[in-house]
């Protein structure tokens, strides 16, 4: 009985990990509404999984709830992007400190805030052209190009 739980939750870990991918690959751009339905019917899941998958982004930031209209891509304003960049380097210059003294979690902890702080510049800044390629079979022209350079 305490197997269902655990599959559950890891459902839920799963598409929160490959909505990210392609929150963060821009596959799903900033202000992209989000079909809780459509993504239960793609993933051969309830919607249950889902909207917890979405809770979880939501609360990463990568998700804004929108009242009577659902979750959407969170679109990040000049200030926002700003403060993440200096949030960033604080926590780069952090983890830097604590790697000869390695206290316990801390370390853990500092490196999750920074990968939710380095998300949230991706998301605003958009993602690699590399990456961009892989949102459509079809590439185009610009995407054709650049990856001739």
């Amino acid at each position: 009985m305490t197997a269902k739980p655990m599959q559950s939750h890891s459902l839920c870990i799963a598409i929160a990990d490959k909505l990210r991918e392609r929150i963060l690959s821009h596959c799903l751009p900033p202000g992209s509404d989000i079909n809780d339905g459509a993504l239960a019917q793609e993933f051969g899941v309830s919607r249950t999984p889902v909207r917890e998958a979405m809770k979880l982004l939501c609360h990463e930031g990568l998700l804004t709830a929108q009242p009577r209209r659902g979750m959407a891509v969170t679109r990040l304003t000049a200030a926002q992007v700003a403060e993440a960049h200096h949030l960033c380097s604080l926590l780069a210059h952090h983890l830097a400190q604590l790697q000869g003294q390695r206290p316990p979690g801390c370390m853990e902890l500092t490196a999750r805030l920074y990968a939710i702080a380095q998300a949230r510049l991706q998301l605003a800044l958009g993602p690699a052209p590399r990456t961009a390629m892989m949102c459509s079979a079809t590439p185009t022209a610009q995407q054709r190009t650049a990856t001739a350079l």
